[in-house]
C-alpha cells in the first residue's frame, strides 16, 4: 500500500496552502480569502489481484469414479509460501497423470509430471498412512 499527501486547499476559496506555516495550536490564514478551514487532499492506493481457476470431472452413468478430471487453478505452495498456478489431468481411459505447477510471478515451471497413471503411485490418498501412537491406559 502506498500514502502519498498531494496537497491542502482551502476550504472556503480552494487555493492552495502552504502549511508550513501552520502551528500545532494555531493556522495561517489563506492568503487568498483569509479563510482557516481546509481540505486535505491524500492519495492511497492499493494494488489487489485476482485469480480463478476451473475444474471439471467427467462421470459417466453408473460409475463411481470419475473418467477424466481436469482442473487449472491457483494452489498454496507451502515450500514457497505463496499462491501458484497448478494444472492437473487425471485420465483414467488412456491411462494418463498430468501435473504442472508454474510460479505466478516468474513464469518458473516448480513441478511436472507427465506419466502413465498406472506408474503414479504413492501419492495423494495413496500415500502410506502411518497409524497413530497407541494409547496406554495408567
Amino acid at each position: 500500500m502506498s500514502f502519498t499527501h498531494d496537497q491542502t486547499v482551502c476550504s472556503e476559496c480552494g487555493a492552495v496552502i502552504d502549511t508550513t506555516r501552520d502551528t500545532p495550536t494555531a493556522r495561517a490564514p489563506c492568503p487568498t480569502c483569509g479563510g482557516l478551514r481546509r481540505t486535505i487532499c491524500d492519495t492511497v492506493a492499493e494494488t489487489c489481484v485476482a485469480r480463478a481457476g476451473i475444474g471439471i470431472k467427467v462421470k459417466r452413468p453408473g460409475e463411481r469414479r470419475p473418467h477424466i478430471e481436469d482442473s487449472a487453478m491457483p494452489s498454496h505452495s507451502h515450500g514457497r509460501g505463496k499462491v501458484v498456478h497448478r494444472e492437473q489431468i487425471i485420465d483414467r481411459d488412456n491411462d494418463r497423470y498430468f501435473e504442472r505447477v508454474t510460479d505466478y510471478e516468474t513464469g518458473e515451471v516448480i513441478h511436472h509430471t507427465d506419466e502413465p497413471l498406472s506408474q503414479h503411485k504413492g501419492h495423494g490418498t495413496e500415500k502410506a498412512r502411518v497409524a497413530p501412537p497407541e494409547k496406554t491406559k495408567e
